[in-house]
């Protein structure tokens, strides 16, 4: 058979070529098996045995279908044979995806270690199967989400928040606090202050700020009044002049922190799930060789992955593998900076243009790796010089250790502050440790004007915290704080926190203060009534040197969607003291009003109204708040149509067809929707659902053009009486319009009120009609019904 095998191989070669060959082949190869041909029958049609394998010639070039691993590569190559090895282009090896380097064009397989090749005669195609190191690693799930461009429209927008209070002995006093804020397309211009009265009348300017965020570069410019951004380990202050910094928080799509990279390897064509606490959180097909997933896990810390590898066979391998994300690390590559430059903000909140000494300071942050960022810090004023530098390294899955060191020179010398910190979180338990010490020559930004100055300073602390199941939640912390001027503080507490049925719960606390050898403690129980009726609370409390008292809480918070809300409460102690408390409040789509009292025998009364009013899109709008960016929903003049926001309903178009959403997250691709559903019968909308970002700090208008239709129904005949035949088509000026319907039915979807039209239909016998009709400018019906309409043929 091995010969016969041969001969079949060169006949197929030589048939390939001429088609007088191929006959001439068949009756050479029939002549040469007169009798095996029936043996072979009856073996196919009985137990089916596996085929002979089958060797090509000697020496051949056959041109096969190259199979990976089991997986199909689509490439046909040239494949030389040479006594029962198999001669490749290197070339074709690298199209089939394999990682070869090699001095000449073409290798044999087997030179490959860890190689093998199997020919496959009636697939036409030579099985290859290599170790993982000659495939290429794919990845799956990706860092990267998809960016949409943020928007904002020129408007304004002013918020306000007044409140006044008096009572029996408490003079009456008032406040005005405002926000005015200008945008566009340049950025954001506001202005924060209050009016106040109460020992004569005062206006008190908080911040005036120019603001910029360029989405491209993630940097934000900010002149004016601001609040320097730094380093975990340094003091931010107040300045007027001008910060620029980088700012995550407009590109969403980035992932800021390293995320954890799942690995393996398949043999096969194979299905891989990866599952973190049971939850599925990604999943593809790969090609045989090595892969990895690096997809966003939903917990941070500690934590365990299930990876799942189901090859083409139906076999499964799972494999577990422990994982640990550092939000507070930068991903490899990624800066995060701010410098600032200006004068000290001094007096704030009491006097309007006091401005000081001028500074700058400057810090940076940069993700060396995915488990080390370093940091580095300097800072300069009139009489101080600093440099710093840190770094935060994570040990594997063992958590996070943090350091920083930093120079300082003043008129009074040098001095040096030093920071150490260790972090470990997991899904149950918690650890952080943290260090600090200064100099008594040390001195920065935050300490020029500090009460002190600069002096010899020392902070320890240690927090931990554990989960316990249905036994609750317990946490204790240390914190011991040395300074060489004021006094030392070094105290311990502890809380714990039990849940229990029907939203209820217990909840415990106690510190202890060690060096005025005094303690404190609380002991609280709360209850939710269920049915929106609000909660109610009941504890004691009790500390060294203070008699013990009891205290009992209602509260109803404000609906979500707007309405009515309330709270009382009471506190007695074993002295026969008491204080009392209550408060009613409102909020509507306009504004928030909120009223009360509070006293211990004598009785203060207290209101307040809180609300933004937008200037847009050429109207005015009330809310009951306006925080940052904000959306108006434009549906072209038309009322009443339900308005969507990430799937929750916001309202319904009212005036002008305008609906103001006066919360949306800045920079996030929200989804803006109109409920179809919610339509009148005579209205189409093309566009339903649109994904806008908005600038922080602005508003942009989202339209949702909606177009009114006006349709109408009629019957056509012919000159007979008869209706026209359906599938007709009807014409406007040329062009298809519609068809006719069964009983000679014609429906169009805009007629023109008031306006003559003139149609034309095409009849099956070649020849056309035309119908005349004038739709009534007033309509009883949704559907204008024209009647029975004659379809006249020309003369």
């Amino acid at each position: 058979m091995a010969a016969r095998g041969g001969h079949r191989e060169r006949y197929r070669t030589v048939a390939s070529a001429c088609p007088l060959a191929t006959l001439l082949a068949a009756i050479a190869l029939a002549a040469t098996i007169p009798s095996a041909g029936a043996r072979e029958a009856e073996a196919y049609h009985g137990t089916f045995p596996p085929p002979p394998r089958t060797e090509p010639a000697a020496s051949s070039i056959l041109f096969l279908e190259l199979v990976v691993n089991g997986r199909s590569s689509g490439i046909v190559a040239a494949v030389g044979v040479e006594h029962g090895r198999y001669n490749l282009r290197l070339a074709d090896l690298k199209r089939a995806g394999l990682l070869v380097d090699a001095v000449d064009d073409s290798l044999f397989l087997d030179e490959l270690p860890g190689v093998t090749a199997q020919y496959d005669k009636p697939a036409q195609s030579l099985g290859i199967d290599v170790p993982a190191s000659y495939l290429p690693q794919q990845r799956l799930g990706g860092r990267k989400r998809k960016q949409v461009a943020a928007r904002t429209e020129t408007g304004a927008l002013l918020s306000y928040d007044a409140y006044v209070s008096g009572g029996d002995r408490a003079p009456t006093q008032a406040s005005l606090y405002h926000e005015a804020r200008l945008f566009a397309v340049a950025g954001s211009l506001s202005s924060t202050g209050a009016l106040r009265t109460g020992g004569g009348k005062t206006y008190v300017r908080y911040d005036t700020r120019f603001r910029r965020s360029d989405e491209a570069t993630a940097t934000t410019i900010e002149v004016g009044d601001f609040i320097t951004r730094t380093l975990p380990w340094a003091s931010a202050v107040r300045l007027g002049g001008i910060q620029v910094s980088r700012d995550f928080s407009v590109r969403p799509d980035i992932i800021t922190y390293p995320l954890p990279e799942f690995a393996g390897s398949a043999a096969l064509p194979s299905t891989v799930e990866l599952l973190v606490g049971g939850q599925r959180v990604a999943g593809a097909q790969v090609a045989p060789g090595p892969f990895a997933i690096d997809t966003l896990p939903p917990i941070t810390g500690a934590g365990q992955a299930n990876l799942i590898v189901t090859d083409m066979h139906g076999r499964s391998i799972s494999a577990t593998l422990p994982f640990y994300v550092a939000s507070d690390l930068l991903a490899p590559g990624l800066t995060d900076f701010a410098l600032a430059a200006g004068a000290f903000r001094e007096n704030y909140g009491r006097r309007n243009f006091d401005y000081g000494g001028v500074a700058a300071t400057a810090s940076a942050r940069h993700g060396l790796t995915a488990g080390v960022t370093l940091e580095v810090r300097a800072e300069i004023a009139e009489d101080m010089q600093l440099a710093g530098g840190g770094a935060m390294v994570k040990l594997g899955g063992g958590g996070v250790i943090s350091g920083s060191y930093s120079r300082s020179f003043g008129d009074n010398g040098a001095g040096s502050q030093l920071t150490l910190g260790y972090e470990y979180q997991a899904r149950l338990f918690s650890l952080a440790l943290r260090h600090s010490r200064q100099s008594a020559d040390y001195i920065d930004l935050g300490l020029i004007d500090a009460p002190f100055g600069s002096s010899e300073r020392r902070i320890s602390s240690a927090t931990l915290s554990l989960v316990m199941g249905r036994a609750g939640t317990l946490g204790l912390g240390y914190f011991d704080v040395r300074r060489a001027v004021g006094a030392d503080s070094r105290f311990a507490n502890a809380s714990w926190s039990l849940p229990l049925w029907r939203g209820g719960r217990l909840q415990a606390s106690a510190t202890r203060e060690f060096e005025d050898r005094t303690w404190s403690g609380a002991l609280t129980l709360s209850m939710a009534l269920g049915g929106g009726d609000g909660s109610v609370s009941a504890g004691v409390f009790d500390a060294s040197g203070a008699p013990r008292a009891w205290r009992a809480d209602y509260s109803r918070p404000l609906p979500t969607a707007g309405g009515f809300g309330w709270g009382a409460g009471a506190i007695v102690d074993e002295d026969g003291g008491h204080a009392w408390r209550g408060d009613i409040q409102w909020r509507g789509d306009a504004m928030a009003l909120r009223a009360g009292a509070f006293g211990d025998g004598n009785a203060t009364f207290w209101a307040g109204a809180s609300g933004s009013l937008v200037f847009m899109d050429g109207a005015v709008f009330a809310a009951n708040r306006v925080a940052d960016a904000f959306a108006i929903v434009t549906t072209d003049g038309t009322r009443g149509i339900p308005v969507r926001y990430e799937n929750q309903l916001i309202g319904h178009t009212g005036s002008g067809g305008r609906l103001l959403i006066p919360w949306t997250s800045a920079w996030y691709p929200g989804e803006f929707a109109i409920d179809p559903l919610g339509l009148p019968a005579d209205v189409s909308i093309p566009v339903v659902s649109q994904k806008v970002a908005i600038a922080a700090g602005g508003g942009a208008v989202v339209r949702f053009p909606v177009e009114h239709m006006t349709p109408a129904r009629a019957v056509l005949v012919g000159a007979n009486g008869a209706p026209l035949p359906a599938g007709a088509p009807v014409r406007r000026q040329g062009e298809i319009l519609t068809y006719t319907g069964w009983d000679g039915l014609l429906y169009l979807e805009q007629a023109s009120p008031g306006e003559t039209e003139v149609l034309t239909v095409d009849l099956p016998s070649g020849k056309s009609c035309t119908i005349r009709f004038t739709a009534p400018a007033r309509r009883e019906a949704v559907v204008i019904d024209l009647g029975e309409l004659e379809c006249e043929t020309g003369h």
